[in-house]
């Protein structure tokens, strides 16, 4: 494979630059001519990745790498396989090869770590819609939890992964189900409005968070105790295993359809040292 390129969906966000720099350097080491394109702005922008994937597949890169964004993604890459290009995707389907979570051995991991607290844990559920991914991660939480002693879903509200709805869907679940002490959320979007509902209620110190990501506040809200952990991922490793997986699979090798990302669940003890290693 002589060619790959990029379509990064957020290329400034930190989480997304880390895989799209750690990419780039897998790719020099195999002596492939790397690109990355991706929205300008601190946005994502669907319809302007669309475009770049169309562009990347006219322009015959051996191999276009992506977060499926939307449905219409799925017919986008579709053609590109049909133009001979082998397709990653992150994080979501529709890739020849997909690298991301297992969202329900992740729900398990959220309640691995919740039942670690002492006492009675009433979890309030933020997802991003009640369908595919979001709804395995929803599932894998309430099954693992059933398993458990102390910890029990009593609610769950959607976003549809759009921060501005964060603060309002977080203050409707803790109204609607004020026995909560714990929100969990697998979507970094949601941070700022559950630490601000939080504060908000004077819940410091009884409501607990257990975030997705040390960006966008959730680093800050586990050194400041208002989140209990963090859920971290290999996001250089997740940079690195996508391209090679790609470039194995145009040399013919055998590659896994999906192979599951490297997590954790980050706290207040080990979460600066996990970050120092390339988590995030």
């Amino acid at each position: 494979m002589a060619s790959a390129e990029f379509v990064n969906p957020l290329p400034q966000y930190p989480a997304w630059r880390t895989i799209g720099d750690c990419m780039a350097s897998e790719a020099k080491s195999r002596g492939i001519d790397f690109t990355e394109s991706g929205p300008t702005g601190g946005t994502l922008d669907a319809t302007k990745m669309i475009q770049q994937i169309q562009q990347a597949t006219a322009d015959k890169k051996g191999a276009i790498i992506t977060f499926p964004a939307s449905d219409a993604f799925t017919p986008v890459l579709q053609n590109a396989r049909k133009a001979g290009i082998v397709t990653g995707t992150l994080y979501g389907d529709g890739g020849d090869v997909v690298v991301g979570p297992n969202y329900t051995k992740l729900g398990k991991m959220f309640v691995d770590a919740i039942a670690k607290r002492p006492g009675q844990q009433n979890l309030g559920l933020m997802a991003q819609s009640d369908t595919g991914q979001a709804k395995q991660w929803t599932a894998g939480v309430v099954a693992a939890a059933k398993a458990t002693s102390n910890v029990k879903v009593v609610g769950t509200v959607y976003t549809n992964d759009d921060a501005a709805k964060a603060l309002d869907q977080a203050n409707a679940l803790l109204t609607a189900h004020p026995d909560i002490n714990v929100i969990a959320s697998h979507m970094g979007s949601v941070t700022p409005g559950v630490v601000a509902a939080i504060k908000s209620r004077n819940l410091v110190g009884k409501v607990v968070f257990v975030a997705s990501g040390a960006d966008n506040g959730g680093k800050e809200a586990v050194a400041h105790g208002i989140a209990y952990g963090a859920w971290l991922q290999g996001l250089c490793d997740e940079g690195k295993t996508i391209i090679d997986a790609v470039a194995d699979k145009a040399e013919g090798k055998t590659v896994p359809a999906h192979i599951d990302a490297k997590e954790t669940i980050g706290t207040k003890k080990n979460l600066s040292t996990l970050l120092g290693q390339g988590w995030g």
